[in-house]
């Protein structure tokens, strides 16, 4: 409970008075109202000896009449002298007493105006005391507490982080004391605390601006498992918010109070706290990301046990994105390379096709199966004079090219192109695919997709077996899956097989272009694909894509 100085001060002057007070008017009612009591009994007994004398004298009076009456002739013989010898002893006695009762009395005034002058004297004395009580609790208030109250103030400003306020210091007073000194002692240590805490923020920003120009994701964390500094990579990295500061390590992996697990990250705390040096180079996956993790102890004052951990996270999602960059920059190179060769000889070939068809065919049929094969060959040496272009258009995807493609007539076009292929191989061709299916996409590009998938399909089947494309349709989008019977794809390999130049079959010597050509199509065109695949089972290909339009609904 608190109890103020000032309070404390007063009530301690108050009780110090009450029992000074209380215990000078026990002695002085104690010896006054003894020598009081002794002088009424004095005055009494002496007023009563008093008393007794005049009945004698008045009795000896009585008896001197009444035996001079009675008997005249004793008279003469009676010792008159005597008598009267024994009243005037009594008269003197008497005079005496009255002298005494007199000076009784007047001693007795004498004490009872020395009683009321003690008591005027005694109250006097209180009053001054309390006065001077009051005047000193008056200036102990004014030069003692009120300057306390005030660094209690700014004290507890301070306490909750408020360090700009400061007590008043009246400059050019007559005087001087401690308090000032004081005063102005607590304002200069306050503004070296607000200078040096503003220098430290300034540092911190500093720290925090400079390791924000990191690209790689920075974090540092002491013994406890506590994230005490982060970069915006790591945020943009992890995908989370800066409330992570301050929070457990752990956390910005998705885990709560259990940690990390140790069979699946190897934790720097526990690392070092094994190693008291070196560094700790691992890589883990976080939400599919891959992360290089490099991190460094760093130990601070005598004790070994205190140190922090600086972490560097490294998405290598970015290098093997570089590296797609960088082979599909070398495609591009090579396709502009070859362009005018391709085109000159495709050129001439396409010359050759036109001449046949006007001086042979020019007459027949379009069903004539001779002119159909023909056209359908003409038609795509039309779209391979057109090969060095799509290949550029894996880094430059243009959405003004695109157009309504339903996606069951392209699928069917491009079944055609291959049915003597497939009957060829042994091959079945199965496609059920919603007819109401309308997407918005380069007709080229789309069909591009498809034919390359179910080539590859194909390839994948030398002994025979089954190709089933279906498309299934909902209100947002249609999900393509293309499957074959096969050898399927080893595991290993399924992580690189859209990859540019990469080729999940070396037998086929293919260029490795067809499925990161059809991976970067549907990724511009806000779709997704996915394979599965296992060794001697076969393959699928799953692809969705936005819908444009459902005319069933």
């Amino acid at each position: 409970m608190f109890f103020s100085v000032n309070k404390k001060i007063l009530y301690s002057l108050l009780v110090f008075l009450i029992i000074l007070v209380g215990i000078f008017f026990v002695i002085f009612i104690n010896l006054y109202s003894q020598k009081l009591q002794d002088n009424q009994n004095s005055i009494y007994m002496r007023n009563q000896y008093v008393v007794d004398l005049l009945y004698e004298n008045i009795r000896l009076q009585k008896e001197l009449q009444n035996i001079t009456v009675e008997y005249p002739q004793i008279k003469e013989s009676l010792n008159v002298r005597t008598v009267s010898q024994k009243l005037n002893r009594t008269e003197q006695e008497l005079s005496r007493e009255q002298k005494l009762n007199a000076e009784l009395q007047k001693n007795y005034d004498n004490n009872q105006e020395a009683i009321i002058t003690g008591a005027k004297i005694v109250g006097l004395s209180l009053f001054t005391v309390i006065l001077f009580i009051i005047i000193l609790f008056f200036l102990l208030d004014r030069w003692v507490i009120f300057p306390i109250e005030k660094l209690i103030s700014i004290s507890r400003n301070v306490s909750q982080g408020i360090f700009s306020s400061r007590i008043a210091v009246r400059r050019n007073r007559f005087w001087n004391d401690e308090f000032d000194i004081l005063y102005t002692t607590f304002n200069r240590m306050l503004d070296n605390i607000e200078q040096n805490l503003q220098e430290r923020e300034n540092r911190e920003n500093f720290l925090q601006q400079l390791i924000d120009t990191i690209p790689d994701g920075i974090r540092v964390i002491d013994k406890n498992y506590k994230v005490l500094m982060a970069n915006k990579a790591f945020y943009k990295l992890l995908q989370i918010k800066k409330s992570c500061i301050n929070k457990k390590c752990y956390q910005a992996y998705g885990y709560t109070d259990s940690g990390c697990p140790l069979s699946k990250y190897n934790c720097p705390l526990h690392y070092f706290e094994e190693k008291s040096s070196g560094l700790l180079r691992t890589v883990h996956e976080v939400g599919k990301i891959p992360l290089y993790v490099n991190a460094d102890v760093f130990r601070f004052g005598a004790d070994k046990n205190d140190y922090y951990i600086v972490e560097a996270l490294h998405d290598l999602s970015r290098d093997v994105r570089f590296s797609h960059e960088q082979k599909v920059s070398s495609l591009a190179f090579l396709s502009t390379s070859i362009a005018h060769e391709m085109k000159n000889n495709l050129g001439a070939i396409r010359m050759i096709i036109e001449g046949v068809l006007d001086s042979e065919y020019k007459n027949i049929a379009d069903d004539n199966e001779g002119k159909k094969y023909l056209l359908m060959a003409y038609k795509q040496l039309v779209d391979a004079i057109k090969t060095p272009e799509r290949l550029l258009r894996i880094a430059q995807y243009s959405e003004s090219e695109q157009a309504e493609v339903n996606v069951e007539n392209a699928v069917k076009d491009m079944m055609l192109m291959l049915d003597y292929d497939a009957k060829k191989r042994g091959i079945s061709i199965n496609t059920n695919i919603d007819s109401h299916a309308i997407i918005r996409f380069n007709e080229a590009d789309f069909k591009m997709i498809i034919l390359n998938l179910a080539q590859n399909a194909i390839k994948a089947m030398p002994n025979g077996g089954s190709l089933n494309i279906g498309g299934k349709a909902d209100k947002k989008q249609i999900t393509l899956t293309i499957s074959d019977t096969g050898i399927g794809i080893e595991a290993e390999k399924m992580k690189h097989i859209f990859e540019p130049f990469y080729s999940a079959n070396d037998a086929n010597r293919s260029s490795g272009l067809g499925l990161a050509i059809v991976s970067s199509l549907i990724k511009k065109a806000q779709g997704t694909i996915s394979v599965k695949s296992r060794v001697g089972k076969g393959t699928e290909f799953k692809i969705k894509l936005p819908l444009m339009l459902n005319k069933d609904n």
